[in-house]
């Protein structure tokens, strides 16, 4: 059986502040907290056909990005998407989030 592959974006976000920085992604509402000086990747899977993107309005932007203090929101354009660290180890939703449950 032959395995169709698609293409795959990367967008590595790196915490240049002295406080956690909440990482939000979209459409899953997932949340991982980098704290200061950590990088982690949002993986996005696109489809081999000719509009791998599928989430967005054109056909090559794998990912919008909407930045808030304390807060980055990342929107998967691809059919699968999901948050790594830089070796490429999947961080699980909730990671590092606050005690409190508050956010920044």
């Amino acid at each position: 059986m032959a395995v169709e592959e698609g293409p795959v974006a990367r967008l590595r976000v790196h915490n240049s502040g002295e406080e956690l920085l909440e990482l939000v992604l979209e459409p899953y509402g997932s949340d991982h907290w980098l704290a200061p000086g950590e990088t982690f990747v949002v993986w996005t899977f696109g489809s081999a056909d000719g509009r791998p993107w599928s989430g967005t309005t054109y056909g090559n932007e794998p990912f919008e990005v909407d930045h808030r203090p304390g807060s980055v929101t990342v929107h998967s354009n691809g059919h699968h998407g999901y948050v790594s660290d830089v070796e490429g180890n999947e961080i699980d939703c909730g990671h590092r989030r606050p005690a409190d449950g508050a956010s920044v």
